[in-house]
């Protein structure tokens, strides 16, 4: 039977795929993520450089390949934080504040993240966050905590997004990560408020109040002038008494 060359391996062949982006990763590691070059990636893998091209695209996509395959080694982690949280948002909250501090460590991870409008449409990041954030969310959807007037892939979306502002942001310390989440994302991902039904229907918790309180400062300003026509009457009856 004939050796297969480079060239003749199948272009969707995954194990292919798996010795490129482990050869990728062994290149950063001594290059650095900006001087990796697709040639020293397939000579590393065994194989050519129009194989290596087909199975990783280019030098960005090849760095999200790697990022993810870096990131594989928190999943683990990120499943016990998950489940040593009994409430919805603080496993959320705890994931991002693990995430915010432990991924930018990594120099893959942070380009990765420097590519952040392409990261979170990639499909591959994609299947990586479903896989640990869906069933968050679901769970949360049927408990009545988390709002179900959006798709659960936006809100993925959006908790993605959010990960990488809090990576790439100055202070990743644990403070403003539980600020991030408790102020921005947790807000988000609630149940909002009922939109208008009908003309005059509130739309806000605190409609009633608003309403109340409008209607209160009325009634103080009607009061109000009231007493200043009283009080004119008033100072009108004693100048004609004090004529007498």
């Amino acid at each position: 039977m004939p050796s297969q060359t480079p060239d003749s391996l199948p272009a969707c062949d995954e194990s292919v795929r798996t010795r490129l982006v482990r050869a990728a990763d062994e290149e950063m590691q001594i290059q650095g993520t900006t001087a990796v070059t697709m040639a020293a990636v397939a000579e590393r893998a065994g194989v050519s450089r129009a194989t290596a091209f087909r199975q990783l695209g280019n030098t960005p996509r090849m760095i999200i390949l790697v990022g993810i395959h870096r990131a594989r080694n928190h999943i683990a982690r990120t499943r016990e934080i998950i489940a040593a949280q009994r409430d919805i948002f603080a496993k959320m909250e705890e994931v991002l504040v693990y995430t915010t501090r432990e991924l930018p460590e990594d120099p893959v991870i942070r380009a990765l993240v420097a590519q952040r409008s392409a990261a979170v449409l990639d499909e591959d990041i994609r299947s990586l966050t479903d896989e640990i954030t869906g069933p968050v969310l679901l769970a949360g959807q049927a408990a009545g905590v988390v709002r179900t007037d959006i798709p659960i892939r936006e809100m993925i979306d959006f908790l993605l997004e959010q990960t990488y502002l809090a990576a790439e942001y100055p202070d990743r310390s644990e403070k403003t990560a539980r600020h991030r989440f408790r102020t921005f994302v947790a807000p988000a991902l609630r149940p909002q408020p009922a939109a208008h039904t009908a003309a005059g229907t509130p739309g806000h918790p605190n409609a009633e109040l608003e309403q109340a309180l409008s209607a209160a400062a009325d009634a103080i300003a009607t009061a109000r002038d009231a007493a200043v026509r009283i009080r004119c009457r008033l100072d009108g009856i004693d100048e004609r008494f004090g004529d007498l």
